[in-house]
């Protein structure tokens, strides 16, 4: 069995949590939105979404 479809899971999953963190650091006002933030958080949720679209569908084509 390959691993690769659980690592691109767990890829996404922590791609979307930072993608959170993110966004939350920017609402609580710790840090204002800048370009660089902003793009870094569209990045983290665009990667989140294709890794588990990705691992999904590895993992169906190896049953």
């Amino acid at each position: 069995m390959d691993q690769t479809p659980t690592y691109l899971r767990w890829v996404s999953y922590l791609c979307a949590i930072m993608a959170a963190f993110g966004v939350a650091i920017m609402l609580v006002g710790y840090k204002d939105p800048s370009f660089g933030r902003v793009a870094t958080v569209v990045c983290l949720a665009i990667a989140a979404g294709i890794t588990f679209m990705l691992s999904r569908r590895l993992n169906s084509r190896e049953e």
